[in-house]
């Protein structure tokens, strides 16, 4: 396997802006040899059904001084899974068997956020090197469910659910998405593969935040009169078997060819609609957004910065919101004088106040501390430890 350095210069396409693995879920067969890990986790689930909500632990990192923070669900899940670990980029779901069974031995899910942030390779060589640092002999790695995208900035005329008309698809649902009459996204087929078209700067502003994606794109805005859509299909394991995409290896060297096969011979955007396809021809935008997933996705640090920001700024007008209703609470009751105006640290000073009075009901804020770090923690790793540890790990590896 060729190891790609970091790149320096950001490749730049007027259309395409970006593409990727968006989500990526791995299934493993492993042996643990002891069953200390087991022991640790069972004793971490029983604390958080003691106090009927998630707890916090920790497991050894292999790349970093420091260990990997997680929460724990308080029961298992559906697919007979012992516990569920997660965290800001993995989420783990690991069975209480030794050794390989009908089912896969743990489940891990890679976000969106990790994959753009570290690079498809990167984050693959964590979440195995996990299970590897905390005694699990991995036997299989296969790919369970992978999410392939490319962003491209359209005419904002073109965004229509007229698009569906044009479809030369082999799936057999078609179904578009409104909010307040205007068409938010498109999906097409569904279960073993799917496609999503949808308004992805208008999905961060509503639902998901991950304004760094315009980091990712090199632009600070979306240019007047235009969309920027993301085409993405989601592949789960019976059509990645077909494709040949079984390992994390296969992956990284065959994207391209995958994403062949879902825009060529799956979905494809054709003219004269009605015809024989013998009679059509696919739109040369379509054959952009063919032509426009490189299979390449290095490492985007902003991607982080960005992240903790957006998470600092949420949290801070969350705060903000409550210490001026508490505030105004105690204006009301006359315990502060509603005639003065007050400044943000007056806001405070009642927020610290009041906790005083109610000292017997104080939480212990290093044990909320710590159950916190899980969901805010974001890998660490420098280009060069990037670089070197990805050459040793994959080389040893495959």
């Amino acid at each position: 396997m060729t190891i790609r350095h970091p790149s320096k210069v950001k490749k730049y396409n007027k259309k395409i802006l970006a593409s990727g693995v968006d989500t990526l879920v791995l299934s493993l067969n492993v042996v643990w040899d002891e069953p200390l890990l087991f022991t640790y986790l069972d004793q971490l689930k029983a604390k958080a059904k003691e106090c009927n909500a998630d707890y916090q632990g920790e497991l050894q990192h292999p790349f970093s001084p420091h260990p990997w923070p997680f929460s724990i669900r308080s029961h298992g899940t559906k697919g007979g899974y012992a516990w569920l670990l997660s965290g800001s980029d993995f989420t783990f779901k690991i069975g209480n068997w030794q050794d390989p069974g009908p089912r896969p031995s743990v489940m891990i899910e890679i976000r969106s956020e990790a994959l753009w942030h570290l690079g498809t390779e990167e984050a693959i060589r964590i979440v195995l090197g996990i299970i590897e640092s905390n005694r699990g002999r991995i036997v299989e790695t296969k790919l369970s469910r992978v999410d392939l995208c490319t962003d491209v900035l359209m005419p904002e005329k073109r965004w229509s659910a007229e698009l569906m008309d044009y479809a030369v698809t082999r799936a057999t649902d078609h179904v578009p998405y409104y909010k307040h009459k205007r068409l938010t996204g498109i999906r097409i087929g569904k279960e073993a593969i799917s496609a999503r078209l949808y308004d992805k700067p208008l999905e961060i502003t509503q639902q998901s935040q991950k304004t760094w994606m315009f980091d990712i794109w090199g632009i600070s805005e979306v240019p007047k009169g235009k969309k920027i859509i993301r085409v993405e299909f989601q592949m789960r394991r019976r059509v990645l078997k077909e494709l040949g995409l079984n390992t994390p290896r296969d992956l990284i060297e065959k994207s391209v060819n995958a994403w062949a096969y879902c825009t060529k011979d799956w979905l494809k955007f054709q003219d004269r609609p009605g015809l024989h396809h013998t009679q059509r021809s696919t739109f040369p935008w379509w054959k952009e957004i063919q032509d426009g997933f490189d299979g390449v996705q290095d490492a985007e640090p902003l991607v982080r910065e960005k992240a903790v920001r957006v998470d600092k700024q949420r949290l801070i007008q969350q705060a903000n919101g409550m210490i001026i209703s508490l505030h105004a609470i105690r204006q009301e009751e006359g315990i502060v004088d509603s005639n003065k105006p007050s400044s943000i640290k007056d806001c405070v000073a009642s927020y610290v106040e009041e906790l005083m009075r109610n000292s017997d009901k104080l939480p212990n804020v290093q044990s909320r501390l710590k159950q916190k770090r899980s969901k805010y923690h974001r890998e660490k790793i420098s280009a060069e430890e990037r670089v070197h540890n990805m050459a040793r790990f994959f080389s040893n590896r495959y």
